[in-house]
C-alpha cells in the first residue's frame, strides 16, 4: 500500500516537472514584437512664456523645448523625454492636464529605441 502511494506522488511530481518545463520552452521561442521608436516632437510643446498656440501643451523646463522626443513601444500611448545639452535623456511627467514638467532625474529609455 505504502508503495503505491509513493509511486503515486512521484508520478504526480514527475508529470508536474515535465509539464512546466514543456510550456517554458515553447514560450522562449516566441518572436518579439517589441520595437520601440522615437520621433521628434518639440512642436507639440511650448513654454509657458510663448503665446498659446492650438494643440500644443505647456512644458516646464529650463531647457525649453528643444531636443524633446515621442517615445512609441507600441502600446498606443506616447511617452515624451527630452535630452539636455550634456546629452542624458529626462522623462517629461504630465502632473496636469497639458502641464509638463522636467523631472531631474535621467534614463536611458530612449537609447534602446531607434528613429523613425
Amino acid at each position: 500500500m505504502r508503495r503505491t502511494v509513493r509511486r503515486r506522488i512521484i508520478t504526480a511530481f514527475g508529470a508536474a516537472a515535465l509539464g512546466c518545463a514543456g510550456p517554458a520552452a515553447t514560450a522562449a521561442a516566441q518572436p518579439s514584437y517589441y520595437d520601440p521608436e522615437i520621433s521628434h516632437c518639440g512642436h507639440l510643446f511650448r513654454t509657458p512664456l510663448e503665446a498659446s498656440r492650438p494643440g500644443t501643451a505647456v512644458y516646464w523646463s529650463p531647457f525649453g523645448t528643444t531636443g524633446i522626443v515621442c517615445y512609441d513601444n507600441g502600446t498606443g500611448t506616447a511617452d515624451f523625454y527630452q535630452r539636455d545639452p550634456a546629452g542624458t535623456w529626462h522623462d517629461m511627467n504630465e502632473l496636469a492636464p497639458g502641464q509638463f514638467f522636467y523631472s531631474i532625474f535621467t534614463t536611458g529609455i530612449p537609447d534602446a529605441a531607434h528613429w523613425r
